[in-house]
């Protein structure tokens, strides 16, 4: 990973020394980004990136006995009767992409300053070495190496429970000498009254990243049965889907100014990534078909497509447009389903300090006390110790 970083910094510095074009990618990169978006825009299903509407027809969210943690939630699912396409929710992605790929630079500072994340991504050519002991490492990497880079803001929290918490602020990659640029901490969402818990990643405090492997500190070793369970916890994971639904509600209490609560959460596993989203104003559930999240001609680097759409959800403030029309009557039904706790999540979710206080670690002092008295007392027993075996040997 060393030799990488080197080269990277050379090219970031060319490219932020000058006036962002499209000349600034190589004829590869503009072919591959190309091709990228135009499976956002396709005519054709197969070659599209779909989205899924969904009915929730029972879960766990109100559960009248108390709050259900993130990891036990329960979602029934069901596919509505009509399908719709990702890029139909990111038009103003799509529109600054692809009239940039055309020769045109967008005048809005924030619109250059994310479109050159994107170039700056692609032209160095980001490569991390993905063999990992534990999944926890492979998370902190994810979120260095790839979200965070495209993000707006390259801040970001780590689950302080994360087990390479152990490493400080050194990022888990092969480069001894690469820091994260976020930090570990309390990513916890929700109330104890209903769906909560912590989440993976928040890139600052805008969007949830969630690794769903079933364990976390696996060994890296894993057979073709276990390889294709793990792409099938991508689809209707009801992890996720709680996730979703509760930072919707969150985003749209924290932020009323929002025109658009059509949130994104990013799902990860394995080889692949999904986007979830709600909207908990229309009460809209989608879900995209998985992406490869690495490229399939060099297993360092990740996929250009999975560059894209981690691009636009980062940034979805700015880069998603929301519902459609089309969309709006897809209903998923989770107000229903929630009816009893309907108000806490419109009004009382937090995040943060969610949940039991964590439990403080007692330390002991470093020095004892032992006086005379005890040593007597002590003495005593021995006594009376010795005579109960005395007397068991008559």
């Amino acid at each position: 990973m060393a030799e990488y970083a080197s080269s990277s910094t050379s090219k970031r510095a060319k490219l932020s020394g000058s006036d962002l074009t499209v000349d600034d990618l190589s004829v590869s990169d503009k072919s591959e980004l190309t091709t990228a978006f135009f499976k956002l825009c396709s005519t054709h299903r197969a070659n599209n990136i779909m989205l899924i509407p969904y009915k929730v027809n029972s879960c766990n969210a109100a559960v009248t006995s108390g709050g259900v943690d993130f990891a036990k939630a329960f979602c029934d699912l069901e596919t509505l009767e009509k399908g719709f396409f990702l890029g139909d929710v990111f038009r103003k992605g799509l529109d600054i992409g692809i009239d940039f790929l055309t020769g045109k630079t967008p005048d809005a500072k924030h619109e250059k300053i994310m479109l050159k994340k994107l170039v700056n991504f692609l032209t160095v050519g980001e490569k991390v070495d993905m063999d990992f002991k534990n999944e926890s490492d492979r998370t902190a990497v994810l979120a260095n190496h790839l979200f965070a880079k495209l993000a707006i803001s390259s801040y970001y929290r780590i689950d302080k429970k994360c087990k390479n918490k152990r490493n400080g602020n050194k990022c888990s990659c092969s480069d001894e000498n690469c820091l994260l640029t976020g930090c570990f901490g309390d990513t916890s969402i929700g109330n104890t009254k209903v769906w909560h818990g912590s989440v993976n990643i928040i890139i600052e405090n805008d969007i949830v990243i969630e690794n769903l492997e079933d364990e976390p500190d696996s060994p890296s070793g894993k057979s073709p049965m276990e390889v294709k369970m793990k792409s099938n916890i991508l689809r209707n994971n009801p992890k996720l889907v709680a996730e979703a639904i509760v930072f919707s509600f969150l985003q749209k209490k924290r932020h009323p100014e929002l025109s658009n609560l059509l949130i994104p959460c990013i799902g990860i596993a394995d080889n692949a990534m999904l986007l979830m989203f709600y909207d908990s104003e229309h009460d809209v559930l989608l879900e995209s078909s998985p992406i490869p999240l690495y490229s399939s001609t060099c297993k360092n680097k990740f996929s250009v497509e999975a560059v894209l759409i981690a691009w636009l959800a980062v940034n979805y403030r700015f880069l998603c447009t929301g519902l459609t029309d089309d969309m709006l009557p897809y209903k998923a039904g989770f107000f229903d389903q929630a009816k009893d706790c309907i108000t806490v999540y419109e009004n009382d979710l937090t995040m943060q300090n969610v949940g039991p206080p964590p439990v403080k670690e007692t330390i002991l002092p470093s020095e004892w006390s032992y006086n005379a008295y005890l040593l007597e007392k002590q003495n005593n027993l021995n006594e009376v110790s010795i005579k109960l075996t005395l007397e068991k040997e008559k």
